[in-house]
């Protein structure tokens, strides 16, 4: 996705396996970059509250760093739907799945998609220096 995730890299490893929404959000709660296979059913004032709320919690979320740890992950289970959070840098990736299949094993993939597409732009920006 923008903001040194590719977006490309994500959609092949990530939205193949029930996962219908991927989003990069700011620290403002504004969506920058998404991919998504079935969309969100929201209005698009929902959509905008939904985007800040999860903005939001990841910033509330780092206010207990110091005691608990660095958040890796937060996973919302609904009825319809898995929402997982994950920080990147000062922004929040969101991914909407749903909720068939092995939870932990399906995070560990978009963990491990997250750091291959990372590693890869790492690799071109050193590229880019020569």
């Amino acid at each position: 996705m923008s903001q040194n995730i590719e977006a490309l890299h994500l959609d092949e490893s990530v939205l193949g396996d029930g996962i219908d929404f991927v989003g990069l959000v700011t620290k403002s709660g504004h969506l920058v970059d998404c991919n998504n296979r079935n969309g969100l059913n929201l209005s698009k004032e929902q959509k905008e509250m939904f985007f800040m709320h999860c903005s939001l919690q990841q910033r509330m979320n780092q206010d207990y760093d110091d005691d608990f740890g660095q958040v890796k992950y937060l996973i919302t289970e609904r009825e319809n739907n898995r929402i997982i959070t994950i920080p990147h840098e000062s922004d929040t990736l969101i991914f909407v799945m749903n909720n068939e299949g092995e939870l932990l094993s399906r995070v560990k993939r978009v963990l491990e998609a997250i750091r291959h597409a990372k590693s890869l732009k790492t690799r071109q920006d050193r590229r880019d220096l020569t």
